[in-house]
C-alpha cells in the first residue's frame, strides 16, 4: 500500500513538473534584436524615419496593444499582430527641429507577451544643426523700466563651404526692436569660418513692467535652414516696485489688530536715491506706517487694521509718497472682511 501511494506521488509531481515547463513556454513572446538605434550625427531640421524590427518566438500569436513615443518622436505605423515564429516592426519618426547636439529618445512597446508586456526601444542622434546662434538660441533680459537694454547673438553657418546671408529678423513681442548686420574683420569668431551676423534685440523705452516671453525668428537664405528661432525671456521690472501689489487680509477680527506688510525697492541703476516719505489708506479702518530698511533704496510699509474698525467688508487704497521724480506715489489695494 505504502509502495503504491509513493509511486502516485512521484507520478502526480512529473505531470505537474511537465505542465509547468509547458506553460513556461506557452504563449506570445515579443523579442526585439536591437533596442537601440544609434543614427548618428544628423542635420537639424532633418524628419529620421526609423524601423525596429519585433520577433515573435511564442507559441501563440502576438498582440502590440499599444505604442507609446516619448516627446519630439513620432510613431507612424505599427504591426497589431505578430504570428507565433514570425516578424513585424514598429515604424517611427524622428524630427529634429527642435533639438541640437546629443538626444536619446524612448519608445515604449505594450504587449500581451506574458512575461514582459512591456519593452523600451531608444533612439539616438547627434543633431548638428545646419546654422548655429552663439552662444546659444536664448536670450535674456532683467531689465529696469525706461532704461534700454540690448542683448546680441552672432549667427553662423556650419557649412563654410557655402554662403549663406540672414535675410529678415522678426520679433513676436511689440516693444522688442531687431537689428542685423554682417560681421567682418577682427569682429569675426576666429573658431567659425564662413559668413556670420550678429542680431542685436532691444527693449523699446516703452517696454511694460512684468515678464518677457517670446521668439525671434531669424530668416536665412540656406536651403536647409531657411528659419532659425531664438527663445527670449526675462522681466523687466519697475523703477520703483512694490512688493506684494496688493495687500488682502481675508476674513480677520477687528479687535486683534492683524496687520500686513509690503517692501518698496528702488530699481534705478543711475544711482538716484528714492525715499518713501509717507504712506495712507483712504479708509479709517486702517492705519500705515513707514520704516526703512536701507536709506533710498528699500523701505518697509506696514497696514494694521484698527481695533474700533467697523465690521463688514472693506475695499481701500493705500498710497505711497515717495521721492522719485517720475513716480511720486504709489497706490496698492486694500482688501479685508472685518468681524
Amino acid at each position: 500500500m505504502l509502495r503504491t501511494t509513493s509511486k502516485l506521488i512521484a507520478a502526480a509531481a512529473c505531470c505537474l513538473i511537465a505542465s509547468a515547463a509547458v506553460a513556461q513556454g506557452a504563449g506570445p513572446k515579443m523579442v526585439v534584436p536591437e533596442k537601440i538605434k544609434d543614427m548618428g550625427t544628423v542635420a537639424q531640421g532633418a524628419v529620421v524615419d526609423i524601423t525596429f524590427a519585433i520577433s515573435n518566438e511564442g507559441t501563440e500569436p502576438l498582440q502590440i496593444k499599444a505604442v507609446r513615443p516619448t516627446c519630439g518622436c513620432t510613431v507612424a505605423d505599427y504591426d497589431r499582430e505578430i504570428a507565433a515564429g514570425g516578424t513585424g516592426a514598429v515604424k517611427a519618426k524622428l524630427d529634429t527641429k527642435d533639438f541640437s547636439g546629443p538626444i536619446s529618445k524612448s519608445i515604449l512597446i505594450m504587449t500581451d507577451d506574458p512575461t514582459e508586456p512591456t519593452l523600451s526601444v531608444v533612439i539616438k542622434a547627434n543633431v548638428q544643426p545646419i546654422v548655429e546662434v552663439l552662444p546659444r538660441p536664448l536670450i535674456r533680459f532683467n531689465a529696469v523700466q525706461r532704461e534700454q537694454m540690448t542683448q546680441k547673438v552672432v549667427v553662423v553657418a556650419t557649412d563654410a563651404t557655402r554662403a549663406f546671408k540672414v535675410t529678415k529678423v522678426e520679433s513676436d513681442v511689440p516693444f522688442l526692436v531687431t537689428e542685423v548686420r554682417r560681421l567682418a574683420g577682427s569682429e569675426l569668431m576666429a573658431d567659425k569660418p564662413g559668413d556670420q551676423y550678429e542680431v542685436a534685440v532691444s527693449l523699446a523705452k516703452d517696454a511694460p513692467v512684468g515678464p518677457v516671453s517670446g521668439t525671434v525668428t531669424i530668416a536665412t537664405d540656406h536651403p536647409k535652414a531657411e528659419q532659425v528661432t531664438v527663445k527670449v525671456y526675462g522681466v523687466v521690472r519697475a523703477l520703483v516696485h512694490v512688493t506684494p501689489t496688493q495687500l488682502e487680509f481675508g476674513s480677520v477680527e477687528a479687535k486683534a489688530r492683524p496687520g500686513r506688510n509690503l517692501i518698496v525697492v528702488n530699481n534705478r541703476t543711475d544711482g538716484a536715491a528714492v525715499k518713501v516719505t509717507g504712506a495712507t489708506v483712504d479708509d479709517p479702518a486702517f492705519e500705515a506706517s513707514v520704516s526703512t530698511i536701507e536709506e533710498g533704496r528699500r523701505y518697509q510699509v506696514a497696514v494694521t487694521v484698527k481695533g474700533d474698525a467697523t465690521v463688514g467688508p472693506h475695499n481701500a487704497t493705500l498710497t505711497v509718497k515717495t521721492s522719485d521724480r517720475d513716480f511720486p506715489e504709489l497706490k496698492v489695494p486694500v482688501k479685508a472682511s472685518l468681524r
